[in-house]
């Protein structure tokens, strides 16, 4: 016992031997693992959560110091259904993820620098289907075999914060420094400087260089 680290033991006071060695190991595998990936996405600093999904590494562009906590899911979809896409997903510096985050791209998703996203945050620039415009998708289909669009946008700018719950969706494009509340949907432009609520979301309030104002 006297071998032992003293904050180790007194984990394991606290937590019981089980849960305090399932903790050490799985830190050094998580450290092994993220090792291995940042080399393969080619990112300083990199630090992720248990049971990472990520997809399409080639057409994955990350920055550095990016985190993510559980369940992260990060895919730039190349092919679905015998469907071939060329995807570019970019991803900026100082981004943190919570947990159970979904970002997936056919076409291209850009997001600035230090973007903090909740949990449970959907990102994606694609449907099961076309639903507007010319060559529209039917409902005889099963949708989980619908070639997927690949003609949809997102954009999020620098110091964006999403919140828990919060859908992003082709032809979003949020500015700088822009919050968006909790379980809201946005599928269209969000100017700079300002908070948006709802489904769609809609501007609340606006940044006037000292304090946020309602909007008018």
């Amino acid at each position: 016992m006297a071998l032992l680290p003293t904050t180790l033991v007194a984990q394991a006071q606290e937590n019981g031997w089980y849960l305090t060695a399932q903790r050490a190991f799985g830190g050094l595998w998580h450290r092994v693992r993220d090792g291995i990936l940042a080399r393969e996405l080619g990112v300083v600093g990199m630090g992720l959560g248990r049971n990472p999904r990520i997809a399409g590494v080639r057409s994955i562009r990350l920055g550095p110091n990016f985190s993510a906590a559980d369940g992260l899911w990060l895919e730039a979809v190349t092919e679905y259904c015998g469907y071939r896409y060329t995807p570019q997903l970019t991803i900026g510096a100082n981004c943190n993820l919570s947990s159970y985050v979904h970002i997936a791209c056919t076409n291209r998703v850009t997001i600035g620098d230090g973007l903090l996203s909740g949990s449970g945050v959907m990102i994606s620039d694609h449907a099961h289907g076309q639903y507007r415009g010319a060559d529209q998708t039917g409902p005889e289909s099963r949708p989980a075999m619908r070639r997927l669009s690949n003609d949809g946008v997102v954009t999020i700018g620098r110091n964006v914060w999403l919140g828990d719950g919060v859908v992003v969706l082709a032809g979003a494009e949020i500015g700088d420094g822009v919050i968006i509340g909790a379980n809201s949907v946005v599928n269209g432009p969000i100017p700079p400087n300002t908070i948006a609520v709802g489904a769609p979301a809609k501007v609340v309030r606006c940044w006037n260089g000292k304090e946020w104002v309602r909007e008018a």
